[in-house]
């Protein structure tokens, strides 16, 4: 009778926690597989207003600040010229994700400062060329 009673509890027990399974992984609730799979573009911004630019996993550009809230629950904790830090949730492990920037290996070309507020083009006029190439 005894063997009966523990039987028809964890036949319950299985009912009622609900079963999965066992060849399908677990449920991914904070979508930590796919934070390999966005990118950390760069910021753009002036004074207080900083601008990050990122790219998803469906490689859609995105234009987030600190404190958005991703649709998928991620939080931008901490925008940086070179790094992003976001909080992927509560119960989630890791908590905290740090994207760095990636750059283009034409990057150089577009990354002077200027200095003053009157820059000079660089170079002179064209020389006149005949359509024949003479």
């Amino acid at each position: 009778m005894r063997v009966k009673r523990w039987l028809l509890a964890g036949i319950a027990l299985c009912l009622l926690t609900g079963m999965r399974d066992p060849f399908k992984p677990p449920e991914d609730l904070c979508r930590i597989s796919e934070l390999s799979q966005w990118r950390y573009q760069g910021m753009v911004g002036r004074g207080e207003r900083i601008i990050g630019v990122i790219k998803d996993g469906q490689k859609k550009w995105r234009r987030v600040q600190q404190n958005d809230v991703l649709e998928n629950g991620w939080t931008i904790l901490q925008l940086t010229p070179d790094a992003l830090t976001l909080g992927t949730g509560t119960n989630c492990e890791p908590p905290h994700w740090l994207w760095q920037r990636q750059g283009d290996t034409n990057e150089a070309m577009d990354s002077r400062t200027t200095v003053d507020a009157y820059t000079r083009r660089t170079g002179g006029k064209a020389a006149k060329s005949d359509a024949d190439g003479g």
